[in-house]
């Protein structure tokens, strides 16, 4: 029964410490947006769509670069890059 009295008594003090903290961050969160208009939202709004593209153009780059087409298309071009130096190679030595 006393064991029971002093988790019980430390359950309440955490949940009260954790309201505290909640009602802090609540606060500092809306001392943080007191400076917001809708239009500065919708330039944030903007400003991550805008992002949001670039890192799917990124990706889209990045995952074509993995593809065999891509390697095939690597292998071709250092084929040629070889055969264009050769000629250079017996014309300049």
């Amino acid at each position: 029964m006393n064991i029971t009295m002093y988790v019980l008594s430390f359950a309440v003090f955490l949940n009260f410490l954790l309201t505290i903290i909640a009602i802090a961050r609540v606060a500092k969160w809306r001392k943080d947006l007191a400076g917001l208009d809708w239009e500065a939202v919708a330039t944030l709004l903007g400003d991550v769509a805008t992002v949001k593209r670039s890192i799917t153009r990124l990706n889209g780059r990045l995952n074509g670069m993995d593809s065999p087409k891509y390697d095939v298309e690597q292998e071709i071009n250092a084929a040629l890059m070889r055969q264009q130096a050769a000629p250079a190679k017996i014309r300049g030595g």
